[in-house]
């Protein structure tokens, strides 16, 4: 962030005016993606960026060359999808709020009781590149973690032609990281996979592991939130909703009709439930 931040801003002024990416700590990337970084450097002041803006133009999608803000705003994006970029499963594996911090894009409001994080600036800016037809870009709601899942980012075949990087090192890079998974696989005892089959495990494990991570925070925050309630609730009041519970799952089917495990399993869950009611939301042994 430059120093001058806190400085009163002209009206539509980005607070931040040199947005930068900076690849976080500790983490490397592929060197396919390196000479990718590289060739996107300066993209935005190339006849192939102003050829593209004016198909997006012919088409409706765009109305003029993007200001300046958003032009930094590009290039600095450019550098970290490309840095997050998996050749195997043509996707970006990164969040983006993540993306959007790492490129210096994102904002952050502090209100009394919470603090928001706004990357209305990144996602524009990934719009502007995804109407110039150079990557897809799409959202999808999840109701079972009420939020999104990550953004699916893939790269077109326009957007290599546009860095001047053939298809050929496209497809080797692809091979490359399909060879590197199979030696992986090999190591841990597992058959090795096909390319197609390598694919699709590769574009499915980022949202894998992004909806057993939030389930779980979300499963969390649920006991906390019945923690809470139960906390001025007795003993004998815990055991009636959880017999009633019981019963509404065992009538479902999802409880097996056992009188033994089911007195078991009330006595599990009442349990429970008193320790965590009596503030023990994480440490429910007793």
């Amino acid at each position: 962030m430059s120093e001058n931040i806190s400085l009163p801003l002209r009206p539509g002024r980005p607070k931040n005016d040199n947005p930068e990416f900076v690849p976080p700590e500790g983490k490397d990337t592929l060197s396919f993606n390196e000479k990718m970084m590289a060739a996107a450097k300066g993209f935005t002041a190339t006849f192939a960026f102003a050829i593209h803006i004016a198909f997006a133009r012919q088409r409706g999608l765009r109305k003029r060359m993007p200001p300046r803000a958003r032009l930094q705003a590009i290039e600095a994006l450019l550098q970290g999808i490309c840095f997050h970029y998996d050749p195997l499963a043509n996707r970006v594996n990164v969040t983006m709020t993540n993306l959007a911090i790492e490129c210096g894009l994102a904002t952050e409001t502090v209100h009394d009781t919470h603090t928001n994080v706004s990357i209305s600036r990144a996602t524009r800016a990934l719009e502007a590149l995804r109407d110039m037809g150079l990557i897809t870009y799409k959202t999808e709601f999840c109701a079972t973690l009420g939020c999104n899942f990550p953004t699916d980012i893939s790269f077109l075949p326009d957007f290599f032609r546009a860095l001047d990087i053939s298809e050929r090192a496209v497809e080797g890079a692809c091979r490359s990281r399909h060879a590197y998974k199979n030696m992986q696989r090999k190591e841990q005892g597992l058959p090795e996979l096909s390319l197609e089959e390598n694919i699709e495990e590769a574009w499915g494990a980022m949202r894998k592991r992004f909806y057993g991570y939030h389930l779980k925070r979300k499963q969390q925050g649920e006991r906390r939130a019945k923690a809470l309630r139960d906390a001025e609730r007795t003993r004998s009041e815990i055991q009636n909703l959880v017999r009633r519970e019981l019963t509404k799952e065992i009538a479902a089917g999802t409880f097996p009709i056992d009188r033994t495990a089911a007195d078991a399993e009330i006595e599990r869950r009442v349990k429970q439930r008193m320790i965590q009611s009596r503030g023990n939301y994480t440490r429910l042994a007793a």
